[in-house]
C-alpha cells in the first residue's frame, strides 16, 4: 500500500497502525479478526462479494508472505476495483452493479 494507506476513497491506516510484530515472529499481525475489520472499514460487512474479495486477497497473499499487511494490501486493491467497476458502469449509463448477497 502507499505510505498514506489511502486506496480509492478508503483510509486503511486505522487497521495498518494496529498491526504489531509479536515476539518470535518476523511479520506484523492484526490483533483481532482481520476479516471483520477490513469488511467494516470498507463498509461492506454484509456483502457476499466483499467476502469473496477478502478470500481472494488471502489466496493472492498465500503466494508470497501470507501476512496480515499483505492481505490488507490486496483487499484494499480489490475493493478499489469493485468500486471503480460500479463507477465505470454508471458513467456509461449502464445498470448500476449492487454488491450484495
Amino acid at each position: 500500500m502507499s505510505s498514506s494507506f489511502i486506496v480509492g476513497q478508503i483510509d486503511w491506516s486505522p487497521i495498518v497502525e494496529r498491526m504489531r510484530v509479536k515476539q518470535g515472529e518476523r511479520l506484523p499481525s492484526y490483533p483481532g479478526d482481520l476479516k471483520t475489520a477490513l469488511l467494516d472499514r470498507a463498509g461492506l460487512k454484509d456483502r457476499a462479494k466483499a467476502e469473496d474479495a477478502y478470500n481472494l486477497a488471502r489466496e493472492i497473499a498465500r503466494l508470497t508472505t501470507y501476512c496480515d499487511p499483505e492481505i490488507t494490501y490486496w483487499f484494499s486493491r480489490l475493493v478499489s476495483l469493485m468500486d471503480s467497476q460500479v463507477s465505470d458502469r454508471e458513467c456509461k449509463g449502464e445498470e448500476k452493479v449492487v454488491l450484495s448477497k
